[in-house]
Formats: structure tokens, sequence, C-alpha cells
């Protein structure tokens, strides 16, 4: 289980870095080379990964990419979030994310996005996981919700060292449990803290009921 688990990591350090090698990966990581080629090697066999022989560096196959999108073509939950993402980011013109709580509630993963099409944008989320202990919107209000909290909790980040301002609410199933959160984020300079309080969160909150609602949830 424990080298399973190594590979894994290996495979996430990839998503979040693009491209690497195995000295790096190694270095990343803590684990021997001898433990990263084997795992490369191995998910290269089953076409996970791919090695450019001119820098021998290793990267996520399309066969990864296809797993990713067969997960979102399946889950009931992304697929009914893509029409209120767009509407939102038509709405009000900022990045739209959707983050979803993983079944353990250890990590949230940014599983869809629509992009602001104003030319500065913000760092795309998608594909990245976090611990419910980051700083991220999203991140901050599921934390909450597991910790108990009730109702469509709201919660933000306002950052002037990463220039980050963002707003996210939590969305909730059938049975009333935090599934994921939708994440409005922007500059900060578009989206100020009383913006976040005034417009974003009374807007968030309304989206996650009207989604909760269609995924059969009932107070």
């Amino acid at each position: 289980m424990r080298t399973l688990e190594k590979a894994f990591k290996v495979l996430e350090y990839l998503m979040e870095k693009g491209e690497a090698g195995v000295t790096e990966i190694s270095q990343k990581l803590n684990l021997s080379k001898n433990n990263v080629f084997r795992a490369l090697i191995t998910f290269e066999e089953h076409g996970l990964v791919e090695k450019d022989e001119e820098t021998e560096k290793y990267k996520l196959s399309a066969n990864a990419v296809r797993l990713g999108y067969g997960f979102t073509q399946k889950n009931s939950f992304i697929k009914l979030s893509e029409p209120v993402l767009k509407n939102l980011r038509f709405q009000l013109n900022e990045t739209v994310n959707l983050a979803v709580l993983d079944d353990k509630k250890e990590y949230i993963v940014y599983v869809a996005e629509e992009e602001t099409i104003k030319p500065v944008k913000v760092k795309s989320r998608l594909g990245k996981r976090f611990t419910l202990d980051a700083t991220t919107a999203s991140a901050k209000a599921l934390r909450k919700a597991v910790l108990g909290e009730s109702g469509f909790i709201f919660d933000y980040e306002y950052s002037t060292e990463t220039e980050l301002s963002g707003g996210a609410c939590i969305v909730r199933d059938y049975l009333g449990k935090p599934i994921g959160a939708i994440e409005v984020l922007a500059p900060i300079y578009r989206l100020s803290l009383d913006r976040l309080k005034n417009e974003i969160e009374p807007l968030l909150k309304e989206v996650a009921l009207e989604l909760s609602l269609k995924l059969g949830y009932w107070d």
C-alpha cells in the first residue's frame, strides 16, 4: 500500500508541475530515484505518462486527461453545475470555479472552471488539489462545513501578497452534507472586500441553494 501511495504522489506531482525529471521528483517528494523511476515506468506502460526523449522529462499523457474527462462527464454534481458556472461568469465577468470535497473530507479538488474574458486573469486552479487547511475561499468554507457549521457557508480570501481576491459558498447534497463549493476569483483591484460582502456573498448563497435543491437537498 505504501508503494502505491508513493506512486500516486509522483502522479500528483506531475499534475501540479506539468513535467519533471526523475531527479527533481525524487528531491521534491523525498523519495529514492529508484522508487520514482519504477512508478514512472509503470504509469508509462499503462499510458498515463509519457517521456520527452530530448529533455528526459515526464508529463501526463492523453489517457490521463481522458480519465479526468470521464469523471467529470459521469459526475451529476459537475454536470448540473456547468450552466450555473457559465451564468455566473457571464453575470460577473470574473473567473468562476467549482471545487469538490473528497470522500474522506481531507481535500478539495478544483474540477471545473469558467474563465473571465478580461485581459488580466488569475492563475487557473483547474485540476489543483488543496487540503482543508488551505487559504482558498472554497477550502475555508468547506472546512467550516466539515466541522459542523450549518447552512450555506460563505468564506473569502483576500491577499495583498498574491493579489488575489475571492469568495466561495458551499453546496450540499440531498442528505444535507457538504460536497463542494462555488467560487469566484479575481485580482484584488477588481474584487474589493465591500464587493465580496455586498454582492458576491448573497449571490453565491442564492446560487448554491439553487444547485443544492437540484441535487435533492431539502431543509
